[in-house]
C-alpha cells in the first residue's frame, strides 16, 4: 500500500484520515493545531509530513490555505519527489487548480468530495475526481477507502464540477428559505408540499442530522462561483444571503439558509 501523508484534521479531513488508517495504510498527518489521529504519526510541519510520502492529500478550508500548506513555510511542496501525486480535495475552484499544478515538482489530482461527516464517517463520499488518467488510477485505490470514486476529466475538471454541485445546494437551501417565508405568509402548510414536490431533497438536507458544512465555507464557495461563472445574478444574491447568515449563524451547517429564524432575515 502507498504511504500517505494527510494535511487538514478539520470536521472533514479527521474523519477522512481515519478510514485511510482502517484501510491498512501508513498514514502521517499534519494539522495547524495539534490533533492526533489513532493509528497515524502526526507531523510538526506540512512538509515534515510530505517527506517520504507516495501520495499528500490536502483537505483544508479554501485556496489561501492550501497555498500556505504547500508554499508556505515548511511547506509540503517543498518534501515533494517527482513520483509523488499531490490529491487536492479542498474546495478550492479550478482556476486555483491548474495554478497550483503549475508550480509543482510532481503530478496532481483534484478531488473534492461530496457528503457531510456522516458520509466521511462511513467512508460514503463522492469523490470527484479531475486529472491525467494514470494519475487518477494511481490514488483512485486510496480514495476508495474513502468513498466512489467518479472521474470528471482532465485537471482542474473536478474542481468545476464541485463548484457547481455546491451552488446548487447553497442557492437552492436559500431558495427553500424563501419558500418558507412565502408559505408563511400565504398560511400553507410549506413542509407538506415542499417535502412532497422537486424541493423535497432540499427540505432533507435542510433537516439533515451529521451534516456539517459551515455557513462561512458556504460563502467562500459560492464567491469562488461567481468568481469562475460570469454574471449568476441568483448566485451572487444567495451569496449576499449566505455572507449576512454568517453573523447569525457561527459555525452552524449550511441548512440553516432555509430557516429564516436562524438565517437572520
Amino acid at each position: 500500500m502507498p504511504t500517505v501523508a494527510f494535511l487538514g484534521l478539520g470536521h472533514m479531513g479527521v474523519r477522512m484520515a481515519a478510514r485511510l488508517v482502517a484501510a491498512g495504510h501508513t498514514v502521517t498527518v499534519w494539522n495547524r493545531t495539534s490533533k492526533p489521529l489513532v493509528g497515524a504519526t502526526a507531523a510538526d510541519t506540512p512538509g515534515g509530513a510530505a517527506s517520504g510520502a507516495e501520495i499528500v492529500i490536502t483537505m483544508l478550508s479554501g485556496p489561501a490555505a492550501v497555498e500556505s500548506v504547500l508554499f508556505g513555510e515548511n511547506g509540503a511542496a517543498s518534501a515533494m519527489r517527482a513520483d509523488t501525486v499531490l490529491v487536492e480535495m479542498s474546495t478550492i475552484g479550478p482556476d486555483a487548480v491548474r495554478a497550483i499544478a503549475a508550480r509543482l515538482p510532481c503530478a496532481m489530482v483534484d478531488a473534492p468530495v461530496g457528503g457531510s461527516v456522516d458520509k466521511a464517517e462511513a467512508g460514503e463520499l463522492t469523490i470527484f475526481t479531475g486529472g491525467e488518467p494514470a494519475d487518477v488510477d494511481r490514488v483512485a485505490p486510496v480514495l476508495a477507502a474513502m468513498g466512489t470514486v467518479e472521474r470528471v476529466g482532465g485537471p482542474g475538471s473536478a474542481a468545476a464540477a464541485k463548484l457547481v454541485v455546491n451552488t446548487a445546494l447553497i442557492a437552492g437551501l436559500a431558495l427553500l428559505g424563501e419558500l418558507r417565508e412565502l408559505a408563511a405568509t400565504l398560511d400553507v402548510d410549506a413542509e407538506r408540499f415542499l417535502a412532497a414536490g422537486p424541493m423535497g431533497a432540499l427540505v432533507r438536507r435542510s433537516e439533515g442530522k451529521g451534516a456539517h458544512f459551515t455557513m462561512d465555507l458556504a460563502a467562500k464557495d459560492l464567491a469562488l462561483a461567481v468568481d469562475h461563472g460570469g454574471d449568476l445574478p441568483l448566485t451572487r444574491a444567495a451569496l449576499a444571503r449566505a455572507r449576512a447568515a454568517v453573523p447569525n449563524t457561527g459555525g452552524r451547517d449550511v441548512g440553516a439558509l432555509a430557516d429564516p429564524t436562524k438565517a437572520g432575515r
